[in-house]
């Protein structure tokens, strides 16, 4: 196989690797907020019921209450799911920016290839090279499968 077939074919990989990292999306962090919004809400029903009485005072307040509590929770909860999802937005970016460096590399080498010198000891640093960054591609997809696997565990660990 040439040289640069060789070159071509670790760029596709490496192409198809870098895609896995997709992208990272940060919208679910802000249910934290509107969790808290909502009982803030509920916390100013319950000053505005403060002019009731009899048992409709006494039951809106056991509701009210319970329901702030509940959702003090979930927010308490959704924030703590947000910064675990803010974490695994900054290692998706962090492992896309080395794969994409690793597909520069390899793109480089790729168009640098007529200069080299047509020699088994430039194409044996080539193929050095390339491995390096096969292990490199390796290496990330690794970490971020750990870093998923982490991630998937914390989750299960919520308390909701």
């Amino acid at each position: 196989m040439p040289l640069s077939d060789l070159v071509r074919n670790v760029g596709d990989v490496l192409s198809r690797a870098d895609t896995l990292f997709g992208t990272a999306d940060t919208g679910a962090a802000d249910v934290a907020d509107q969790l808290a919004d909502t009982a803030d809400a509920i916390r100013s029903g319950q000053e505005q019921a403060a002019a009731m009485t009899g048992d409709a005072l006494t039951n809106y307040a056991d509701f009210a209450q319970g329901s702030r509590d509940a959702l003090d929770h979930l927010s308490g909860v959704e924030s703590d799911l947000g910064q675990r999802l803010h974490e695994a937005v900054d290692a998706v970016i962090s492992a896309r920016a080395a794969s994409q460096s690793a597909l520069d590399v390899v793109s480089s080498a790729f168009y640098s290839l007529d200069h080299l010198p047509d020699t088994p000891a430039a194409e044996l640093a080539v193929i050095g090279a390339l491995r390096a960054q096969i292990g490199h591609e390796l290496d990330l997809l690794r970490t971020h499968q750990a870093i998923a696997a982490q991630l998937a565990a914390q989750l299960r660990g919520l308390d909701y």
